[in-house]
């Protein structure tokens, strides 16, 4: 028989504590459970520090098109150029997306709607009216009738020419945009627009587009940016004529009735870097670091 030893009250009250204070055995499926999500944690930590190696060996000085690395310029061309491919299939057009210049004025016509801005404060007022309004930042959706047919766009990660190239590539963004940034879970403020101060042919505005976007790993989108939107005044009915016309009629004034004003420039640049808006679109879980 075993001998039970005695103890003072002291001691025993002691023992009893660090009974009660001694920590609960663990189930092995609950420390799998904890020990897999340190694995996954130090996982996506090791993605976010590689991710950000990318981003400070791609970093330009400004958020301008021609300081945009070679690099991130090809992931947005080709994420651009998928997204018109798989539109293009859709629909069964034959036609490549980048030949647009090259169509007829009478098909191009039809991108109007019929409503052109016949003065400045007419264009400053719609111009605005794309962010505050439509969000054509987040849903793609222009106004059209502002826009010169040979409109070169510009943004830190893309630069082409044509307003139906431009149209293009908005509507191949849009299924997605409208499935992963629906309304509510995004935002356009409009800081500023008016014309610029240095120059008469311009309009500034200034924005900033937030989002939380609705994808597994729960990334945020929040840029802020500049555009600038030179125009000139041009024919209503957008319709190029020939050398020789356009020589006689040189001297000759045109009726204002025929004539509009559309933006024949629009230049977009970011107080981000491209590769720093391109590490917004996969950094894990940024909800939830709001």
């Amino acid at each position: 028989e075993r001998t039970m030893i005695p103890l003072c009250k002291p001691c025993h009250l002691s023992s009893q504590r660090a009974f009660r204070s001694a920590p609960a055995p663990v189930h092995p499926a609950t420390f799998n459970g904890r020990r897999n999500c340190v694995v996954s944690r130090v996982k996506r930590r090791q993605k976010e520090r590689l991710m950000m190696r990318f981003v400070r060996a791609n970093s330009g000085k400004y958020s301008d098109y021609s300081e945009t690395s070679s690099a991130v310029k090809t992931i947005v061309s080709g994420m651009t150029a998928v997204a018109n491919t798989l539109r293009q299939r859709m629909k069964k057009r034959e036609e490549d997306v980048s030949s647009s210049l090259s169509s007829s004025p009478s098909s191009l016509k039809k991108l109007r709607n019929g409503n052109p801005a016949r003065t400045v404060e007419t264009l400053e007022r719609r111009i605005a009216d794309e962010f505050r309004v439509k969000e054509y930042l987040w849903t793609g959706d222009i106004d059209v009738d502002l826009f010169s047919l040979k409109c070169v766009f510009t943004d830190p990660t893309l630069s082409f020419t044509g307003l139906e190239t431009f149209r293009d590539n908005l509507e191949s963004l849009q299924p997605s945009l409208r499935r992963i940034a629906p309304e509510g879970k995004r935002r356009v403020e409009l800081r500023e627009c008016g014309k610029d101060e240095d120059s008469a042919d311009v309009v500034v505005a200034k924005w900033r587009m937030v989002g939380n976007l609705q994808l597994p790993w729960r990334p945020k989108i929040d840029i802020q940016g500049e555009t600038r939107f030179q125009f000139r005044r041009e024919r209503v009915d957008d319709v190029e004529e020939e050398e020789e016309e356009r020589e006689r009629k040189g001297g000759e004034e045109e009726d204002e009735n025929e004539t509009c004003l559309r933006v024949v420039s629009y230049r977009e640049t970011w107080s981000e870097t491209a590769s720093e808006a391109l590490w917004q679109l996969v950094a894990p879980f940024a909800h939830e670091k709001e």
